[in-house]
């Protein structure tokens, strides 16, 4: 923003403000003074709080919309119309709501409101009218206006005069010109009076009635513009020097700094102000915050009937491109079975019973959430483009790819013209109330079984892809199977029963009591570096069944290069315990959730799915099977546990090096029981207290 329109906008704010003081007063009086004859009156409302709740309302709206709308000396008298009965809105609007939500209208007078709204739109129009009509034109020609001298040479000079020359800039007029490569003095070029030469400029300066002196560069040196600029201000001036490179391109620009270095930054859009991104972060976090426990709900449900019909990956991650071309994982429901490109062929339907329900009622896209409380996606904003679309849009049309959100313009309108238009306005017009008219589109044509939504070939082939690739991965890991064979007796698979029973009570109700943990570890680590809160690592199952084991974030977004981050030694000990001490990549977050083995808590939904059990070996790499040799048939005989007896007894003080990790797994394996899981259960308790072996 301008200083020029902040300015303006101070001034704005305190016509508003008076405008809102006097209509309360207005309203206040017309109630209790005028109107209490002819209408019945109890005194129960309590008007120092309705004012209160109106400044509060103005705040809002001044930081939301007002902000960001057009210079208000350049609306025209409809315009300026329109953006009163705006405010209004806002100001008697969300008092309202709040008196409505708390239940507390029946304390407050409809009459005095009804006034209240009449009054402040009938003053705070008039007012705005009569500043911009009588006021700011007469204070451009007191004293009080800032009388600048221009110094330039004579072929800058009608340039730049036409540049300066601004009926809507009341904070200065052009007094006069100094013409530094021609003796003009006398003479007017453009109307302005020529008062000086290069010659005489700083004896003429000292007696002439100038505020300022603005110096148009044009071919002089930066050494004869310093000395110009100190001489200028020992004669107690301001002095003004013009930026010459500030309209090299006619694209937006505007002038910043980056460290100490003075910029001039050009954009194709006018960019959102940092107030109102800010302002937009906060909703979206809030709004996902608020949704967050609807996803964790519809998460269990699709994740039984997903396991159910086919057992694999519940999220599917797709790349798409987001703000300044990069590019990040957007996620949503599988709706594919794992099998569906056999299906298709065989001509069967691809979708899981869930999934088709999931694409019809676009609950598919719910995940979507986690992007947006990382920061990656907003719940309003331009479609988030795969890599091809992206690659084939024009430069105009990426500029709008600044914010791309889980719905827009594209899911309530379906010309794209209009929609890159909407879009553009969108970005450098944002206000609450777009928003809502976005939310409130897409839901009528939701309703209304008119959605826009399409899915392309591209996006079905993403998805088979992935259903292609959970089918590789579900192949289990090849071992000699015939060197353990467990013996399974009656006593034993009673026991399984009980144990997987306990499994699925015990995880459902940790998620839904635990649902608050979750919210506040979800926003502590993206929070922390703004990556997703959400790992998962492919680990090795029950009889060498490959399953993907989830986990909230404890590293750096970057902790796949390990060369980069890791010494040597450090390098070397992960390539042989899969684990390091003081490991450089875990964040600060990181460490805490991990010493309180909090980041293994998403592991609950491994538990309800079936592939993690609560108690039993931890579950490992492919790599770590190498290191049990012919033992990994016996240890792949037990289902891993979210905990075990190795993690309950020693955790990191038992390494593999000393071979005590390997001789913990195979004792329970060997010793499994209803009992020594009892005992595991609560010795892991008492183990993440004492914080025993934790990195």
């Amino acid at each position: 923003m301008s200083n020029l329109k902040r300015y303006t906008l101070y001034i704005l704010n305190l016509i508003d403000v008076f405008s809102i003081v006097l209509a309360h007063f207005f309203a206040y009086l017309m109630r209790t003074k005028i109107l209490v004859s002819f209408i019945s009156f109890h005194e129960r409302t309590d008007y120092t709080k309705n004012l209160l709740f109106a400044l509060v309302a103005y705040i809002i709206y001044n930081v939301a919309v007002q902000y960001n709308e057009n210079h208000f000396l350049e609306r025209n008298r409809w315009e300026e119309l329109h953006s009163t009965l705006k405010m209004t809105l806002y100001v008697a609007g969300l008092p309202l709501l709040y008196l409505f939500v708390t239940k507390q209208s029946e304390l407050f007078s409809r009459i005095y409101i009804g006034v209240f709204i009449a009054a402040l739109i009938v003053i705070d129009l008039v007012a705005r009218i009569l500043v911009k009509r009588l006021v700011i034109p007469r204070y451009k020609t007191s004293n009080n206006v800032e009388d600048v001298l221009v110094v330039t040479d004579m072929e800058s000079a009608e340039a730049a005069i036409a540049r300066l020359k601004d009926d809507n800039d009341w904070r200065y007029l052009i007094s006069g010109l100094v013409i530094t490569d021609q003796e003009l003095k006398g003479k007017t070029v453009s109307g302005i009076k020529v008062l000086s030469d290069r010659e005489h400029m700083f004896e003429d300066v000292e007696s002439a009635e100038i505020d300022s002196v603005l110096i148009v560069t044009g071919d002089e040196k930066r050494s004869t513009i310093k000395e110009w600029m100190k001489r200028f201000r020992d004669a107690g001036k301001i002095v003004h020097v013009e930026v010459s490179e500030y309209d090299l391109d006619d694209s937006f620009h505007d002038i910043d700094q980056m460290g100490k270095t003075a910029v001039v930054s050009y954009r194709q859009i006018s960019p959102m102000p940092i107030r109102q991104i800010l302002v937009r972060r906060i909703l979206n976090i809030a709004a996902g915050l608020v949704l967050l426990p609807v996803f964790l709900a519809v998460t269990v449900i699709v994740w039984i009937f997903t396991a159910i019909e086919s057992p694999g990956s519940l999220l599917v991650p797709r790349v798409r491109v987001g703000r300044n071309n990069r590019r990040f994982y957007k996620y949503r429901y599988r709706v594919y079975r794992t099998d569906a490109e056999e299906r298709i062929r065989n001509g069967q339907s691809p979708y899981t019973g869930i999934g088709r329900f999931l694409e019809k009622t676009h609950l598919d896209g719910l995940p979507v959430i986690l992007n947006v409380l990382s920061g990656e996606m907003t719940l309003l904003g331009p479609k988030a483009r795969d890599l091809q679309t992206y690659l084939e849009m024009n430069p105009a049309r990426r500029n709008t790819m600044i914010y791309p959100g889980a719905i827009g313009y594209w899911s309530c309108d379906p010309d794209p013209e209009s929609v890159f238009e909407q879009e553009q306005e969108f970005i450098e017009h944002w206000s609450v109330l777009k928003d809502i008219k976005i939310i409130l589109s897409t839901i009528l044509r939701y309703v209304t079984g008119r959605s826009l939504r399409v899915i392309s070939e591209y996006h079905r082939n993403e998805e088979l892809q992935f259903a292609r690739e959970l089918l590789i991965r579900k192949r289990p890991m090849e071992y000699d199977h015939s060197v353990y064979t467990r013996k399974k007796d009656a006593g034993y698979r009673i026991y399984l029963c009980f144990k997987r029973l306990f499994d699925i009570l015990l995880s459902l109700a940790a998620i839904l009591i635990l649902s608050p943990v979750f919210i506040i570890l979800t926003i502590l680590v993206v929070a922390d570096d703004g990556g997703n809160p959400f790992y998962s690592h492919q680990r090795i199952g029950l009889e060498g069944r490959r399953i993907n084991v989830y986990k909230f974030r404890s590293m750096r977004k970057d902790a796949g290069d390990l060369e980069t981050l890791l010494t040597p030694e450090q390098l070397a000990q992960y390539q042989k315990e899969f684990k390091i001490d003081n490991d450089p990549r875990i964040t600060r977050v990181g460490e805490f959730i991990r010493k309180a083995s909090l980041d293994e808590l998403p592991q609950l939904f491994n538990i309800l799915g079936g592939s993690l059990s609560v108690i039993g070996p931890r579950p490992i790499v492919e790599k770590e099977t190498k290191i049990y040799g012919s033992d990994v048939a016996k240890l792949l005989s037990v289902k891993p546990g979210l905990t075990g007896y190795w993690q309950a007894y020693a955790r990191n003080n038992a390494t593999y090096d000393t071979g005590e990790r390997q001789a913990m797994e195979m004792y329970y394996v060997d010793h499994q029981s209803l009992l020594l899981d009892i005992r595991i259960f609560f010795h892991t308790f008492i183990s993440v207290l004492k914080q025993d072996g934790a990195e």
